[in-house]
């Protein structure tokens, strides 16, 4: 806060700040429930797959049912694991960004000597 500011700078800032958050916390609720649905209709396909090779997959019916099952299940992985990089993202940018300071800083000191 600057010296000029007023408390009703500080407070239209905070309420900002909280509005933000709310919407931070809402975007992670969604994750976590598009990751958790994925989950559970992957366990149903991954099931539905095992009672199918079980019957065989001599049949052209099964066989492309399984095909179905499997491009799903992919989608599936793609989606759970977008989300959980998405979620990570802060985490691997700073430890991107401390990393190179790191290393700037051990090339600086070890270059000024």
């Amino acid at each position: 806060m600057t010296q000029n500011a007023t408390p009703i700078d500080f407070t239209i800032e905070f309420e900002r700040e909280i509005t933000e958050l709310e919407t931070a916390i809402s975007t992670l609720k969604h994750r976590q429930a598009d990751i958790e649905l994925a989950d559970r209709e992957r366990v149903v396909l991954e099931r539905q797959r095992n009672e199918l090779k079980q019957k065989g997959t001599k049949q052209p019916q099964i066989a492309q049912e399984l095909a179905q099952i499997r491009s799903r299940l992919e989608e599936l992985d793609l989606i759970v694991e977008s989300r959980l990089l998405n979620m990570w993202e802060p985490f691997w940018q700073a430890v991107r960004f401390g990393g190179l300071g790191i290393a700037l800083g051990w090339f600086i000191s070890t270059w000024g000597r």
